[in-house]
C-alpha cells in the first residue's frame, strides 16, 4: 500500500525544520514490510495546497497524521478539506492517545491510534490491503458505518532494538540538519521516569502494560549514529531523550564507546537530580558540550504541589554550578502561566535563573494538554474557555487560560521580559538578544535573521 504521512508543524516559534522521530520509525517499519511511504511536512502558516498536490501526485491509499494538542485545530480543518479524496485517514500521537474522543467529533477522520503505533499501524495497513477486518486491532479505534469500534491496547514494545532505524530520507534530512545548527537528533530511550502534572507522559504511561522507560542497547544507538553521520553532513549530535542520564552505568558505558567510536560533540536533556561529579566528568570527557535541564518553575513549594516536580532549589543550583564548572554549557527550560500561578510566584523562576545564569534558556507559556492533571485542574476551576483552543497564535507564546490572579496581559509581559530580567545585570548583550527573540516581533526577527542564525546563537549562548 501507499501511505502518506502528514506532519503538521504549523505556526510554531523558531526557524528550524524538524525530524519527527515517531514518523521516522513508523515509516521504517512499513517500508520493511514492503509498503511505500511519502511525507507531506506542513510547516509555517496553514496552507492545504501542498498536501492536495501531494495527494494527487502520490495517490496514497491511506493518510496517517501525527499530532500534539496545539496542532489539532489545524488537523480538524485539514481533514475536512481533503475528505473529497475519500481516503482512509488515521491520526496518532500524544493528543489523540489521551483524547481518543476526537474520532467522534472530527469530520473526515476514520481511525485513531492510541500509544505506540508501529505495529498497530502495520496491522491496519496489512488488513486494509488484504480486505480483512479492521475493527478489532489493538490500540486502534475505528469509525465505521456511524459506529465507533474501541479496542484494548497491546503491551509496550519491550525490545527497542527490534525496530529498524528511523526513516530519515523521508524528511529530506540534510535540509533539517542545515536548519538546526548542523546537528542530528537521536533518542536512546522511550518514556520518562517522572510524571510531571503538565506533561503528556503522566497520561501516556498509563495506556499500555509493560515497562514505560526503555533504553536501546548502546551498540544499537551507536550504529544508527554512525549510519547518519556517514550519510549526511553533521557537526554535532543531539540526544533528545526525556532523561538521558537515568542509568549511571548506561551513561558511563555510552560515553566511553561514543568517544572511541564516534567522537562528535553532543548535547543532552536531563534532570538536575542526576547531575553528580562522576556523571558530569563522563559527559565532559566524551565531548558533551551542553546539558539542558528543566527548572520550569522557581517556587519550590508550588513546583512540588502543583507540578509534581520534587527537586529542591538547592539541588537545581548545585546541578547547574557543577555542569558549568566542568566547562559544559547549560540550558534551562522554563514555563510561565501555570494554573494558580501569580506574578510573585513567577518571579521566583526569574530569581533562580538569575542565580544559576544558564548559558541559554528557553521560556514557554503553559499549554493545558487533555489527559494531564493540570488540564483537569484548569477545567475544574474554569480557567479554560470553550473557544480558547481555537485561537490562532504561535504555540506556547500565548495563554488559553483566563485566571483572575494572573491575567493574560501579565503572563505575556512575564514571558516577553523573562530572559531580560535574568541576564541584564550579567550580560547586556545576551539580555538584548533574548529580549528581541521573545518580543512581540520575535518571529519576524527570527525569519529576517535566519541566514545569520548560527552567528546569533553563538552570541546568545556565550
Amino acid at each position: 500500500m501507499r501511505i502518506l504521512f502528514v506532519y503538521p508543524d504549523i505556526n510554531v516559534k523558531g526557524g528550524a525544520l524538524s525530524y519527527h522521530i515517531g514518523i521516522g520509525s513508523l515509516s521504517a517499519v512499513l517500508k520493511k514490510a514492503g509498503h511505500e511511504t511519502a511525507l507531506q511536512y506542513l510547516y509555517g502558516d496553514y496552507n492545504i495546497s501542498p498536501l492536495i498536490n501531494k495527494i494527487k501526485q502520490f495517490n496514497p491509499e491511506l493518510i496517517a497524521v501525527t499530532t500534539v494538542s496545539f496542532q489539532y485545530k489545524y488537523i480538524r480543518r485539514m481533514l475536512s478539506e481533503i475528505k473529497q479524496f475519500r481516503l482512509f485517514t488515521i491520526c496518532g500521537g500524544p493528543h489523540v492517545s489521551l483524547a481518543p474522543w476526537e474520532l467522534e467529533r472530527s469530520e473526515g477522520l476514520d481511525a485513531v491510534c492510541i500509544g505506540e503505533g508501529e505495529y498497530p499501524l502495520l496491522e491496519l495497513v496489512n488488513n486494509l490491503q488484504n480486505g480483512d477486518d479492521i475493527t478489532k486491532i489493538q490500540n486502534v479505534w475505528v469509525k465505521k458505518d456511524g459506529q465507533i469500534f474501541t479496542n484494548p491496547n497491546r503491551p509496550l514494545i519491550a525490545e527497542l532494538d527490534s525496530l529498524p532505524f528511523g526513516d530519515r530520507e523521508l524528511f529530506s534530512y540534510q535540509e533539517v540538519i542545515n536548519s538546526d545548527y548542523d546537528r542530528a537528533i537521536f533518542m536512546c530511550s522511550r518514556g520518562c521516569p517522572y510524571s510531571c502534572a503538565y506533561c503528556c507522559n503522566s497520561g501516556l504511561r498509563k495506556l499500555q502494560d509493560g515497562r514505560y522507560v526503555r533504553f536501546r542497547s548502546i551498540d544499537n544507538v551507536l550504529a544508527e549514529i554512525k549510519e547518519v553521520v556517514s550519510k549526511y553532513k553533521v557537526k554535532s549530535v543531539y540526544l533528545n531523550d526525556d532523561v538521558f542520564t537515568e542509568d549511571y552505568k548506561y551513561v558511563s558505558d555510552f560515553c566511553r564507546k561514543f568517544k572511541s567510536e564516534i567522537n562528535y560533540p553532543f548535547e543532552i536533556n536531563t534532570r538536575v537530580e542526576f547531575m553528580t561529579e562522576d556523571m558530569v566528568s563522563n559527559l565532559k570527557d566524551a565531548g558533551c558540550y551542553r546539558v539542558a535541564m528543566g527548572i520550569e518553575q522557581g517556587d519550590e513549594d508550588f513546583r512540588k504541589k502543583i507540578l509534581n516536580r520534587r527537586m529542591s532549589n538547592e539541588k537545581i543550583e548545585k546541578a547547574f554550578i557543577l555542569v558549568k564548572n566542568a566547562g559544559i554549557k547549560t540550558k534551562s527550560f522554563n514555563i510561565v502561566g501555570f494554573p494558580f500561578e501569580t506574578y510573585d510566584i513567577h518571579m521566583e523562576t526569574v530569581n533562580i535563573n538569575r542565580k544559576v545564569q544558564p548559558n541559554s534558556l528557553v521560556v514557554y507559556i503553559f499549554e493545558p494538554y487533555p489527559g494531564t492533571p493540570l488540564y483537569d485542574m484548569c477545567i475544574k476551576n474554569n480557567f479554560i474557555k470553550e473557544d480558547s483552543g481555537e485561537r490562532d497564535f504561535i504555540s506556547r507564546t500565548d495563554t488559553t487560560l483566563d485566571m483572575p490572579q494572573f491575567s493574560r496581559k501579565q503572563i505575556l509581559n512575564c514571558y516577553r521580559n523573562f530572559a531580560w530580567r535574568v541576564y541584564w545585570k550579567k550580560s547586556l548583550k545576551k539580555a538584548l538578544l533574548h529580549k528581541a527573540y521573545y518580543s512581540k516581533y520575535g518571529e519576524f526577527l527570527i525569519r529576517l535573521l535566519s541566514p545569520f542564525k548560527k552567528i546569533v546563537q553563538k552570541f546568545a549562548m556565550d
